[in-house]
């Protein structure tokens, strides 16, 4: 087992933390670059990643200019309205194939708004940095961040379970993660009552 001491600033353990199945991309990164905003350019995001930001920036502008159709010509607006729909529909289902066919195998991620735990292939050297791209396909998220690895401890036939904290990560994002992290704690206390005590 490798560990560095406790530098993380936000004390990962004292937070409301949560297993998870997300997709994990993850690539080393340098100390200057973990500075960096996680959405930079010069970051290798996975192209499903960004695909469904840019359907929904090209719906915003829809949107307002649907609304100024509505006031001149409403049979107009209605039409285009309907098109609308069907094209949502399609895009939708096309983008849920995309994602799930590119995405990393989704798998158990310990999750925390300050850090995450995580499976990988091959020992991470407490003390890298980290890219991170995590996706929540079933509820439709992308997230990225920069983190800084505290442990790598080898689990055998898992990998090695890699412990990191996060540098850089956006408040909207921050906030989604928390927003997930509730979700998933209030459906645990609604199974509560039925679970196997001896498990």
């Amino acid at each position: 087992m490798i560990r560095t001491s406790n530098d993380n600033p936000f004390e990962r353990r004292l937070l409301n933390r949560v297993d998870s199945t997300l997709s994990l991309h993850y690539q080393a990164i340098s100390s200057t670059d973990a500075l960096k905003d996680p959405y930079d350019g010069n970051f290798s995001l996975p192209r499903y990643f960004t695909l469904f930001a840019e359907i929904e920036q090209v719906d915003s502008v829809q949107r307002s200019q649907m609304q100024l159709l509505e006031r001149e010509n409403e049979r107009l607006h209605g039409l285009f309205q309907a098109v609308n729909l069907k094209i949502e529909l399609l895009t939708g289902a096309i983008y849920d194939g995309l994602a799930k066919l590119l995405s990393p195998i989704p798998q158990q991620v310990n999750v925390s708004e300050s850090g995450l735990s995580f499976h990988a292939a091959e020992a991470i050297t407490p003390g890298t940095h980290l890219h991170l791209a995590i996706s929540h396909l079933e509820h439709h998220y992308h997230i990225a961040a920069t983190a800084r690895v505290v442990y790598c401890e080898d689990e055998d036939l898992e990998g090695f379970r890699t412990g990191v904290y996060f540098i850089n990560i956006n408040p909207s994002d921050r906030a989604r993660l928390a927003q997930d992290i509730a979700r998933k704690q209030q459906e645990q206390e609604v199974l509560k009552p039925f679970v196997n005590p001896e498990e």
